[in-house]
């Protein structure tokens, strides 16, 4: 097997020689198994899983079962999503898709030492292809059976004898696999088109400059949630559903729903950075320097329904808009790691922020009309060295020091429709500002017991900062009282080997973090009986596990892969949290005055949402060598599995995705060494095993009513994907 090389660390490292859980997919393994968006990940990184929303800002990305839902623009994700070695501002940035991809990385655990404040779960790291010294090209067509059909270019060579360059472009438009009965309009679909220049100059020997620009748009009829249950009697807001389910049945395999507005989804992207690197001798001095964009809208049909919902003509709709910018600034001095002392040094400037409005109406109790901006500044300092006590003995530590001031300003529009008086909402702009310190560290002991066997303990600090919980309901508290930073210990031990002659490579790793003031987003049920999602600190939460990746290359045509993950996480402490629609067992009096009038429950001991115990993942890959065809031939095939894992934070027992296995595959014909033809037959999920990636109970919907997200690759499709290089 080739060795892995990965950034884990921001330096080129073998990714056996790394003291941290990562996931490495290269870009030959991102095409076979079909990864078109960083949602497809988790079939290929057990760790990994998606919560996905209604919208891409409501998806989270979760990493041993940690992650945050969030619908306030000034709360960070838990997963870090890095892109060139720029972080992204909002996870949603991520789900615009991927192309010409180099390699992936996901890195378990908290990242926060070298990679920041947003990465106390962990990270995804995303390289790019660079330029090349020799000119080179290529060009792939998918054209799919549910209507999907796209185009990647690329080319790349050299510029004269110092520089060097690469574009690559893509065009894609895939039709809508969810069925608007009402007017026959297929929803959920995707038409998007994008570009990426590079360019590489030395202009000396010492110095080498490396600009990227980027810019991507992303347009849907938006991401229509269908109906899982709905009882007898089950209505929205009050309205029976009658009108709105003839000719549906709910269930896990419904695919159409019928809806009397419009749904659209609109995201564009332009992203410029420039990384400098001085060659000082005894190190590099390198310079990251960043900028983003983000601009994203959408709008939906809030009751789901057809009919006049608490008497307005049509229903409610809701719309928003967002704006986020971010300047970065990255210096780094990392020395060679050559030698017993190596070390990696930096400073780290951002300033972003990001522009919300919002409005869902036109009247009625659950009016809306607000705009919104949240400001994070960040300063940090750190700072990660490598000791080598003896030849195979060596250690590992960094820390980082960071400081921050975030802000919120909140302008309500509707000052009459608030939320009880107890709770009463701006009535004109609510400014809030907070700032806050932290030193985070990480440490790691490795020892080597083999010529290519490593064994590792470590322990990190994790951090991740406070935030305003900007949404409807915003209020003078909000602004006032932040919600509090959440903090991790994270244990760790692991093995990373290589044996029988480099032909196997197995993994392991086992984990223990413990979380206090874990951030989670949950609904007060209030007495109109609609639901106000806030977002609270949970007392303490656990995730703990092991986890092996097995890779092994018996012959030169055949590559065998598995991962699996065991994972348990639950909350230790959550007293006093809401009780769940329809709840009635546990749900108990709070206040102690003898009638329940405010009501929760004690969640210590539920498993946190989305959070699957087992999870894994097994493929082949094998290459049928033709020496007398003008090309040769291959076979790859990969199952994937989970169990069952409930979607409420509040452990409601309806909201339940039971385990499922999906089975990939494909076949083709690669002429990549004879003319640089690439032609493989594919299908997705061949045995058409239908699942929800979220289950919740509908917008003012009566207990019972059940709604549900459902991925595209939850049903089965066929495909074909050409591609020439040269």
């Amino acid at each position: 097997m080739e060795e892995i090389i990965v950034t884990a660390q921001k330096r080129e490292q073998n990714m056996q020689d790394v003291p941290v859980a990562v996931t490495a997919l290269s870009a030959e393994t991102l095409t076979n198994r079909n990864v078109a968006s960083v949602a497809d990940l988790p079939r290929l990184a057990p760790s990994l899983t998606l919560t996905q929303g209604n919208v891409p800002t409501n998806n989270s990305l979760n990493l041993r079962g940690i992650g945050t839902i969030a619908f306030s623009t000034a709360i960070e994700p838990s997963v870090a999503v890095v892109v060139d070695d720029v972080a992204l501002l909002q996870q949603a940035q991520a789900f615009s898709g991927l192309s010409d991809i180099s390699r992936i990385e996901v890195l378990r655990g908290p990242q926060g030492t070298l990679f920041g404040k947003n990465a106390s779960a962990g990270a995804v790291n995303i390289v790019s292809q660079g330029a090349s010294d020799v000119f080179t090209g290529a060009v792939t067509g998918t054209a799919t059976t549910d209507d999907e059909y796209r185009v990647d270019a690329s080319l790349a060579g050299p510029l004269g004898e110092n520089a060097g360059f690469r574009v690559n472009a893509f065009y894609g438009d895939r039709k809508g696999y969810i069925r608007n009965l009402e007017d026959g309009s297929r929803l959920n679909n995707d038409k998007s088109y994008g570009f990426r220049g590079r360019l590489e100059l030395k202009p000396t020997e010492t110095i080498k400059v490396d600009l990227i620009a980027s810019h991507s748009i992303s347009e849907s009829d938006g991401f229509a949630r269908t109906f899982r249950a709905a009882p007898t009697g089950a209505a929205v807001f009050g309205t029976p559903l009658t009108d709105s389910l003839v000719g549906i049945t709910p269930g896990e395999d419904n695919y159409s729903v019928r809806l009397d507005k419009p749904l659209f989804n609109k995201s564009k992207q332009t992203t410029v950075s420039g990384r400098a690197t001085l060659d000082l001798g005894f190190a590099d001095l390198i310079s990251v320097t960043s900028y983003q964009d983000w601009r994203f809208q959408f709008e939906e049909d809030f009751d789901y329904t057809v009919s006049d919902v608490l008497g307005i003509p049509g229903g409610i709709v809701a719309d928003s808009t967002y704006h986020a910018t971010q300047f970065a600034q990255e210096l780094r001095l990392v020395s060679p790691s050559k030698g017993r002392f190596s070390y990696v040094l930096g400073l780290f400037y951002a300033d972003g922020k990001t522009d919300r409005e919002f409005e869902r109406g036109p009247s009625g109790p659950v009016v809306a009309s607000w705009a919104s901006q949240s400001r994070t500044e960040s300063y940090a300092a750190f700072g990660q060295a490598t000791f080598n006590l003896t030849d195979t003995t060596h250690i590992d530590a960094g820390v980082r020091f960071n400081h921050e001031k975030v802000g919120a300003s909140f302008l309500n529009r509707v000052p009459n429709a608030s939320p009880p008086a107890d709770n009463a909402t701006c009535l004109t702009t609510c400014v809030g500002n907070a700032k806050d310190s932290v030193v985070t560290w990480k440490t790691a002991l490795r020892q080597d017991i083999g010529d290519a066997v490593m064994v590792y303990a470590s322990f990190a600090r994790g951090y991740k900062g406070q935030g305003f919980d900007i949404s409807t309901g915003f209020n003078p508290r909000r602004a006032a009282f932040p919600v509090r930073p959440e903090t991790s210990n994270a244990y760790e031990v692991g093995i990373k080997s290589r044996f029988l002659d480099n032909k196997v490579q197995l993994n392991i790793a086992g984990f223990w973090s413990d979380f206090r003031d874990f951030q989670a987003q949950s609904g007060i049920l209030l007495p109109d009986n609609t639901v106000l999602l806030t977002l609270n600190n949970v007392g303490k939460v656990r995730t703990r596990g092991i986890e092996a990746e097995l890779t092994a290359k018996p012959t030169a045509a055949l590559t065998l892969d598995s991962a699996v993950s065991f994972t348990d996480t639950r909350i230790m402490e959550f007293p006093g949290a809401q009780c769940y629609t329809g709840q009635t067992t546990g749900c108990v009096d709070l206040d102690g005055d003898g009638p329940a009038t405010v009501k929760g429950q004690d969640l210590a001991g539920k498993r946190l949402p989305n959070a699957p115990r087992l999870k894994f993942n097994a493929g082949f890959n094998y290459d049928v060598f033709l020496p007398s065809a003008p090309f040769d031939a291959f076979v790859q095939a990969d199952v994937s599995y989970q169990s069952k894992v409930n979607f409420d934070l509040l452990g409601n027992p309806l909201t339940v995705q039971d385990g499922y296995a999906v089975v990939n595959g494909s076949i083709g014909i690669d002429q990549n060494e004879r003319g640089g033809m690439r032609v493989a037959l594919f299908v997705n999920n061949l045995f058409d095993k239908h699942y929800a990636s979220n289950v919740s109970i509908a917008s003012g919907g009566s207990a019972g009513l059940l709604s549900q997200a459902l991925d595209r690759k939850s049903r089965r499709y066929f495909g074909i994907r050409a591609r020439y290089q040269f």
